[in-house]
């Protein structure tokens, strides 16, 4: 039985339906309960975004429904701005009202799959930080110039903190979808980041971390 189409090249069809209300409202109430060790992942990312200077601003790509943004508003309020992109429109709306109390949180509709989502946001970023989304970019092929772009708008010097999923297995579908450990941390180097490493790693979701500094 074939599994996955024959171009190894092609994208990974998406599994939801990221413009359904219902859909989005089910993976919401579902993501903690499966995998409840991501609050840990938020917490460190907090921490980085915490020990940045005064006036910070912040960017998430793929934000969801905001969870992360949450955690990272509750315990920075010395945050300029945190701005949360994503291309779901009902994610953006269940954001929204999730974060209503934090004036310092802004909301861009735009998809970090297509060329123009840096032109949606203005100016660069003391942090650009993405939890468990950057393989919704569908084709890990596509990774390493999205990560070219997260340079263009992180400041200097700036940070970069990227959670996502290692490959379940070695089958088609999960090899494509999901790097592992050493294609990330070759991807955010070849972008120009440096001091790229591992900060937390559970059950094949893992933080990367990067710097800008030159």
């Amino acid at each position: 039985m074939v599994t996955g189409p024959v171009d190894r090249d092609e994208d990974v069809p998406y599994g939801e339906d990221w413009q359904s209300v219902a859909e989005t409202t089910a993976w919401a109430e579902a993501a903690d309960r499966k995998r409840p060790w991501r609050a840990q992942f938020r917490d460190a990312i907090a921490e980085q975004v915490a020990a940045l200077r005064p006036g910070a601003r912040v960017l998430e790509l793929g934000s969801g429904p905001g969870f992360l943004a949450e955690r990272v508003l509750q315990r920075c309020s010395q945050l300029a701005s945190y701005t949360l992109l994503d291309f779901s429109v009902p994610m953006i709306a269940m954001s929204r009202e999730r974060l209503a109390a934090f004036s310092a949180a802004e909301f861009v509709v735009a998809s970090f799959k297509s060329e123009e989502w840096v032109r949606s946001v203005e100016g660069q970023f003391d942090c650009v930080v993405s939890m468990q989304a950057i393989h919704e970019i569908r084709h890990k092929r596509h990774v390493p110039k999205l990560y070219r772009q997260v340079y263009q708008v992180t400041a200097k010097p700036g940070l970069v903190l990227i959670c996502d999923h290692t490959p379940w297995d070695d089958s088609w579908r999960w090899t494509t979808l999901f790097m592992t450990e050493e294609e990330q941390s070759a991807a955010l180097s070849a972008a120009g980041f440096g001091d790229v490493r591992v900060a937390l790693s559970i059950d094949r979701l893992v933080l990367y971390q990067g710097r800008k500094v030159g």
